[in-house]
């Protein structure tokens, strides 16, 4: 059985590399043929051939040509892009040919078989190459495996870079080991790793997860700047009240400087220097507060604001303290 397979393997890689040089050696046909058919397309017509034609001749014929020579130098890849390219704006058979034996030369075997398929429909009946490539296909078609995939949803089956059919149904892969992806449209992608056999098939059961959609929304409000006179009335609230609470620290220290400079043998007077100390610390508190809200302020004020002519400017809050013996506030005025 082994010596059979190897065998079928010397055989397709033979063929293919003769047919691949016999094409070669023949790309210069190409261009003799294709510039026939332009000579058969201008006959009936004694004029001069039209230049968007000729341009887009010269460009599949210089397509094929770079798509040759990269083959030729082992870039099946980069010579099946100006292959395809070229076929897209001229098809010819053995552009087709060309693209087959890439295809081939890149273990794609699927996709070389339906490359030699759709150079035979374009050949003409008596090509003296028809039956080898007839034969090279049989071959090729004896190193293809089949997935046979069952999904809960019709999905795209992708193999490397390329779709290879659909699911669920049955796909043609060439034989050994692959990792296969279904893609469907609100699901999320599943892989599977998968190894088949040379004309054997196997089963694959995948389901696939919807995909969920977060939307996200995002609001931007735009407030208006908070005018100058706020954040200068934060500066001297902030201030004043500092010095109200250092007024009062200051009357503690003094009572407290009182107390020991009297006789001992008199009772202290502890609550005065305690209320005093007690408002300066509430003062203070109150300045850092409003310290940090005059910081905040700052970011949010407009300082570069013109003012508006057509009204009258309010006028800004004005602070002053009140102190007293028995007492200490602030007055506001408007």
């Amino acid at each position: 059985m082994a010596s059979t397979r190897d065998a079928v393997a010397t055989f397709a890689t033979t063929s293919s590399s003769f047919l691949l040089l016999l094409l070669f050696a023949s790309s210069p046909a190409f261009a003799q043929e294709a510039a026939a058919e332009v000579q058969a397309e201008g006959e009936a017509e004694e004029s001069e051939a039209d230049p968007e034609e000729e341009a887009r001749f010269a460009e599949a014929r210089d397509r094929f040509r770079q798509g040759v020579a990269l083959a030729r130098a082992g870039n099946c890849r980069g010579a099946l892009a100006e292959l395809q390219a070229s076929l897209e704006i001229l098809p010819r058979p053995n552009t087709l040919y060309n693209i087959a034996t890439c295809q081939e030369e890149l273990h794609r075997y699927d996709l070389a078989v339906d490359a030699y398929a759709a150079y035979l429909e374009m050949a003409s009946e008596d090509e003296p190459d028809r039956p080898a490539v007839e034969a090279t296909m049989r071959t090729l078609r004896m190193l293809l495996g089949t997935i046979h995939i069952e999904t809960n949803t019709a999905a795209e089956v992708w193999l490397d870079d390329r779709v290879v059919g659909e699911a669920p149904g049955d796909v043609l892969v060439p034989g050994g080991s692959h990792v296969i992806e279904l893609r469907a449209e609100g699901h999320l992608p599943e892989r599977r790793e998968v190894q088949v056999a040379a004309q054997r098939t196997v089963s694959l059961e995948v389901t696939l997860s919807t995909a969920e959609e977060n939307v996200v929304f995002n609001t931007t409000i735009e407030r208006p700047p908070i005018p100058a006179p706020v954040f200068w009335g934060g500066v001297a609230l902030t201030f004043v009240t500092a010095a109200i609470g250092a007024y009062f620290g200051v009357q503690a220290l003094q009572i407290r400087e009182t107390e020991l400079s009297r006789d001992p043998r008199l009772p202290p007077n502890l609550d005065a220097i305690e209320e005093s100390a007690i408002i300066a610390d509430a003062f203070f508190i109150g300045a850092t507060i409003f310290g940090a809200a005059t910081v905040v302020l700052a970011f949010l004020t407009d300082f570069g604001g013109e003012p508006e002519t057509e009204q009258d400017e309010p006028e800004g809050a004005r602070v002053r303290p009140l102190l007293g013996p028995a007492y200490a506030g602030l007055e506001v005025q408007w």
